[in-house]
Formats: C-alpha cells, sequence, structure tokens
C-alpha cells in the first residue's frame, strides 16, 4: 500500500463522513420535529376528552426504538474501512 492510495482512502473517508454526518443530522432535526408535532396532537387530544394516555407504555416504544437506532449506527461505524476519517468528516458534518 503506498501513500498515495492511503492519502486518497482517507480523502474519501473523510469526505463519506462529512457528509453522511450533515445527512443524518438534517433527519434527526426533521424526526425530532415530527416527534414533537405528535406529542403536541396527543396532549391536545388529551385536553379534549378524546384520549387517555399511559405514558409509561408511550415512552417503552420510543425507548425501544432509540436504542435500536443507536446499535444500527454503531454497527455502521463499526464495520467502516477507513473509520478514524470517517469519523472525523462525520463530526464536521454533524457540527455544520
Amino acid at each position: 500500500m503506498n501513500a498515495e492510495s492511503l492519502v486518497a482512502d482517507l480523502g474519501y473517508g473523510g469526505f463519506a463522513g462529512f457528509v453522511i454526518g450533515f445527512a443524518v443530522r438534517r433527519v434527526l432535526n426533521i424526526f425530532l420535529m415530527l416527534l414533537g408535532l405528535y406529542v403536541l396532537s396527543l396532549l391536545w387530544l388529551k385536553s379534549k376528552g378524546v384520549i387517555d394516555i399511559h405514558w409509561f407504555a408511550f415512552l417503552d416504544v420510543f425507548k425501544g426504538m432509540f436504542e435500536s437506532f443507536g446499535s444500527f449506527i454503531h454497527g455502521i461505524v463499526r464495520q467502516v474501512a477507513f473509520s478514524s476519517a470517517f469519523l472525523g468528516g462525520f463530526y464536521l458534518g454533524f457540527k455544520m
């Protein structure tokens, strides 16, 4: 393995990490906005007396969803061959 291919792999890994980090942040913002609107609509329906909310069951559903998302992200990061550049780019893309 020569230095040129190593630098190219680091560049590609950094760029891929940046793009994916940027996209994950945007998708996460949209997801959290929709989640907030969903919870607000449930609270509005509860205030009108249409539904009754069992908060412990509600939280268990979202807890399982976030745990599976975390394991999904962990699996992706572990499988990337050039992880150091990928994580650096991901961090920069996420912070942007």
